[in-house]
């Protein structure tokens, strides 16, 4: 009896928790939901999903806070491209350049800031020169990195205390937004220019002890410049190695005084404008490319417009001008303040979607609450305060957001850039158009179309170029084909039904029309836009039971032959495409097996020292010791390797396995230069984040020399993508790796980023050695590549060594080592090691 009355109790206090609950929820539901989607917002957030908005609004306030006000302590002496034309040279020459210091000392500034290097001569006037840049006053820089041992060195007589770095650091988006004032790394210190034409002026005005660093920041003067943190205001896990301020331009570019180099030559100036005023020297000419992003025009989205010297002149403006009170530095919330602030207002917006039913009134309420939110922010910036604006936005718009039910239908069927069906709508119409029996024509064709190069379009114009290119397309396709169905079946991929073909003839004369008319003259806010297209050609009988997935699949093998032959042409489909492409899937199943089986083997290249003739050290290359196919060439498998991602897995086993060998055999066989060993690094691997880490955690398990290992990169890897190829040369150096670029020659484009690239030694390509003792063009190429080598103190590698006299050739032009046919093919491990126990020497007199 009691049991059974403390369940009846028990069953209507659980209930009666329900209904508790259950009200509460109906009177407190925006609550949950407004939390919810605060912390969906935050976490996007903190992996920065919202970065790139965020800065970008950061772009705007600066841009609409900046003033048309000169810049009080600081003029610019841009070199222009009439005063290289002038005196038709560049770099100007060491006369030149004496000569625009003198003048600029007559006018007494405080500075003078060389935004040019000057480390090697430029006859005639390098005395004259000298003797300018030893006046206490001027100051110059160096490049890249922060050693300028490694670099490009302080003009000659010029003190290293009056010498700063050039480098600016720029966000993933490539904008200029921080000062980055300095770095220490012990024993050394490493000043920018901005900074040390600064403390030049302060220490004239304020002694010469007001420099110091601390943990916090720098303090210059008694004001403090704190450094950025990795999570400062919109940035989220942002590198801030070093000290860094953000830059809060003052004034817009075209602001800044500027006069050009032969104004100053021709007096045509006036003397005041540079009395006790900071000067900086520095091309300012379009034609030399040094131009930044910044936050002054993000806007521009084809070219960057602000040139380097300019940079320095805002740095030096903001911390002149913060050190004398006229302006403050940037300030941010720290992370709680920031979560509690888009919390906020995530709740503001639940409130609203709650308790307002109306949706005239709710929108005009949220629209309201939407100007508050951003105005605050902007009003805040106006005082030097940097708040999240972009996540509180999305957080409260998300929130109150309550009916997409039209979008999400909308979305769900139809491409909402170009209105045209999608994938999904496509393979249904399709679907039926092959079901159909007894009909006048018999056959239905799919034309598959892809924009050629669209990514380049995308990324030199800008996404809204890009989309507008996508709907043009669209526009004309629906126009030239009236009877066809027409849809958007991927980023830059159109899908066209033919329901009606009497044959594969008629569908093939529509795609050549087609394929010549729709492309032609395109015009996108005043910018011609010239792409090709490639198109798959599928074509099937109706009534056959044919599925449209499978038909879609039939065109997309076209199209891929299409773009394999070389793009802006069309194939049609045939069984031979059907059998190849299941052919290179079987091929990957198998590559992936391959690691697991252990079908993966290294060979051995020697590379020769051309002065002793012995053995420096070898290349490490792969081989895949099929099962029942034998050995498969790299050629067969390596692409295929990179778009799969599997080349990841086998880079790691090919590095863990060459450390381990070259272990080895510098154990057993002790060399006063220890030998070392190559290993290939491809696209996919050099883009890791984590790369240096993972190749000096191998290194370090192995114990070898970090200098034995040489680290190979081919000419167009590093090219794709110079500024950021550098940065992650940078953090291979910084951990002691070699470096060296292969294949050098090839493409050219490398000539002038290369002393900028942080490496070691370059690789002449084999299509340079070959034929070079019979082909005088080729040696004299060799010879040029040898020469700047040497001249940028480089190891030189020759590949493809085929003949005695190639090789005797080579070291005629001094080339320190070679690899080749001549010498020894890849070898496996045991016959490499042959060629050590029998301490191998090639004879090669000049």
């Amino acid at each position: 009896m009691v049991l059974l009355r403390f369940g009846r109790l028990y069953r209507r206090s659980f209930r009666s928790f329900q209904l508790l609950l259950w009200r509460q929820l109906q009177q407190y539901g925006y609550v949950l939901i407004a939390c919810g989607v605060a912390l969906f917002v935050i976490g996007i957030r903190q992996l920065g999903g919202l970065q790139g908005l965020e800065l970008k609004t950061f772009d705007s306030r600066v841009r609409h806070y900046a003033t048309d006000v000169e810049l009080p302590e600081v003029i610019v002496v841009g070199i222009t491209e009439a005063d290289i034309r002038h005196h038709n040279h560049w770099p100007l020459s060491d006369n030149t350049v004496a000569e625009l210091l003198e003048h600029l000392q007559t006018y007494q500034p405080a500075a003078i800031g060389l935004d040019i290097y000057r480390d090697i001569d430029h006859p005639p006037g390098r005395e004259r020169l000298v003797s300018q840049l030893t006046r206490e006053n001027v100051y110059g820089v160096y490049d890249v990195g922060l050693n300028p041992a490694r670099s490009n060195p302080a003009p000659q007589g010029m003190e290293h205390d009056r010498t700063g770095f050039a480098d600016f650091v720029a966000d993933t988006d490539g904008v200029i937004r921080r000062n980055f004032m300095f770095a220490s790394i012990k024993p050394d210190e490493f000043y920018s220019l901005g900074l040390r034409l600064s403390l030049h002026v302060l220490r004239q005005r304020y002694g010469p002890d007001i420099f110091e660093k601390s943990l916090d920041g720098l303090t210059i003067a008694g004001t403090l410049f704190p450094t950025l943190k990795p999570n400062t205001g919109g940035y989220q896990n942002e590198d801030t190695g070093g000290y860094q301020v953000m830059f809060k331009y003052q004034t817009q570019n075209d602001a800044i005084r500027q006069v050009s180099l032969m104004s100053v030559l021709n007096d045509e100036v006036d003397p005041d404008w540079f009395k006790h005023k900071v000067v900086l020297v520095g091309t300012v000419a379009p034609s030399i490319k040094d131009t930044f992003f910044t936050s002054l025009n993000t806007q521009s989205k084809s070219k960057a417009t602000t040139p380097g010297v300019i940079l320095h002149a805002h740095a030096v403006s903001q911390i002149l001008s913060v050190v004398e009170g006229n302006h403050a530095l940037i300030w941010t919330w720290n992370q709680w303040q920031e979560m509690v602030w888009i919390g906020f207002w995530c709740l503001i917006g639940g409130v609203l979607v709650w308790h307002i039913q109306r949706f005239v009134l709710l929108t005009l309420t949220g629209a309201i609450a939407l100007i508050i939110l951003v105005s605050t922010g902007w009003l805040v910036f106006l005082y030097g305060g940097w708040i999240p604006i972009v996540p509180a936005v999305l957080g409260f718009a998300m929130v109150v957001s309550s009916t997409i039910t039209y979008q999400v239908f909308y979305r769900t069927f139809y491409d909402p850039l170009t209105s045209l069906p999608n994938r999904i709508s496509s393979l249904k119409r399709l679907q039926h158009y092959l079901n159909q029996r007894n009909t006048p024509e018999p056959m239905v064709a799919l034309l598959l179309i892809d924009l050629d190069l669209f990514k380049s379009v995308n990324e030199s114009l800008g996404v809204n170029v890009a989309d507008r290119l996508l709907q043009i397309v669209a526009e004309r396709i629906v126009q030239q084909m009236p009877g066809a169905s027409v849809a958007r079946v991927g980023g830059d991929q159109f899908a066209v039904i033919l329901p009606a073909i009497a044959h594969t003839q008629a569908a093939i004369a529509m795609t050549d029309r087609l394929q010549k008319s729709l492309m032609s003259s395109i015009h996108i806010d005043g910018q011609a836009v010239s792409t090709t297209i490639s198109i798959g050609i599928a074509l099937h009988q109706k009534g056959q039971g044919y599925r449209a997935h499978e038909l879609l699949q039939d065109a997309h093998r076209a199209l891929g032959k299409a773009k394999n032959l070389g793009r802006d042409r069309h194939e049609v489909f045939n069984e031979d495409m059907r059998t190849h492409s299941v052919s290179q899937f079987q091929l990957e199943m198998e590559l992936r097996r391959a690691g697991e089986g252990e079908q993966f083997q290294l060979y051995y290249q020697p590379i020769i020292d051309l002065v002793s003739g012995e053995i420096a050290g070898f290349e490490a290359l792969i081989r895949w010791q099929h099962p029942e196919r034998g050995t498969v060439p790299p050629n067969d498998f390596i692409g295929i390797a990179e778009d799969t991602g599997i080349i990841l897995t086998m880079g790691d086993w090919i590095l863990d396995e060459a450390c381990r060998q070259i272990r080895q055999w510098q154990q057993l066989f002790p060399k006063v230069n220890p030998l070392f060993i190559g290993v290939n690094l491809s696209s996919r691997q050099f883009v890791q984040q984590d790369l240096a880490t993972t190749i000096a955690s191998v290194v370090q398990e192995h114990q070898i020399d970090p200098r034995g290992l040489k680290l190979e990169l081919t000419e167009s890897v590093a090219m794709e993508d110079v500024d950021s190829a550098i940065l992650q040369l940078l953090k291979l150096k910084n951990r002691g790796l070699h470096i060296s670029l292969d294949d050098f020659g090839t493409g050219y484009s490398s000539l002038s980023y290369l002393h900028r690239l942080p490496i070691d030694s370059l690789k002449i390509d084999k299509s340079f050695v070959d034929r070079m003792e019979i082909i005088s063009e080729n040696a004299d190429i060799v010879g040029t590549i040898v020469s700047l080598g040497h001249r940028l103190k480089l190891d030189i590698i020759a590949e493809g060594v085929e003949t005695m006299a190639q090789a005797r050739l080579l070291k005629q032009l001094e080339c320190q080592y070679a690899q080749g046919y001549f010498f020894a093919k890849p070898l496996p491990r045991e016959a490499a090691a042959q060629l050590l126990i029998q301490d191998k020497h090639w004879h090669i007199e000049k």
